[in-house]
């Protein structure tokens, strides 16, 4: 099942005296957020905080939150991620949300068989990889578009395997 609500960043400190705290954010970028006029402090939607303002600044935004009008209340906030509904989310249509990948299987088209299940998605600056569980041993898989043929969150990942990368002795 799919979450409605996605971890969006983490308030990593204050800014200035008017309550504005800085937000490291975990999106695409800064326009994944352009719809966004709330957030939550749950992975449930149950405690909504209405934004008031944002900003970019460098890497990271400034928000301004309802209720947050001081120093000593942002304080508060530090260290607290920040929840966004998903269809608050702006994403390019050929996008996924690496929550809705983790657990699925990668599957050799070649083959016609899983190789093992994504348990992470991490950055390395080149592309995205892949980390996945062979069942006793963990890979990494490069997501570039030259070896993934279709993602269908519901079956898995589907993927063309480079000769010899997963070729190592068990």
């Amino acid at each position: 099942m799919k979450k409605a609500f996605l971890e969006a960043g983490r308030i990593i400190n204050v800014h200035g005296i008017a309550g504005e705290v800085k937000f490291e954010h975990w999106c695409d970028g800064f326009d994944s957020l352009k719809r966004v006029k709330c957030f939550y402090l749950d992975s449930e939607g149950k405690s909504p905080v209405a934004l008031c303002s944002k900003r970019i600044h460098g890497k990271f935004l400034l928000l301004k939150l309802e209720g947050i009008n001081d120093p000593e209340s942002a304080r508060r906030m530090k260290n607290k991620i920040l929840y966004v509904a998903r269809e608050d989310v702006f994403k390019d249509p050929d996008s996924v949300f690496i929550c809705d990948i983790i657990g699925l299987d990668l599957i050799d088209v070649d083959e016609n068989k899983a190789i093992g299940k994504i348990t992470d998605v991490v950055n390395r600056g080149a592309s995205d990889l892949y980390l996945v569980d062979m069942g006793g041993r963990e890979e990494y898989f490069p997501a570039v578009k030259e070896f993934i043929v279709k993602i269908d969150t519901e079956s898995g990942v589907y993927v063309k395997v480079p000769a010899g990368l997963f070729d190592k002795a068990e």
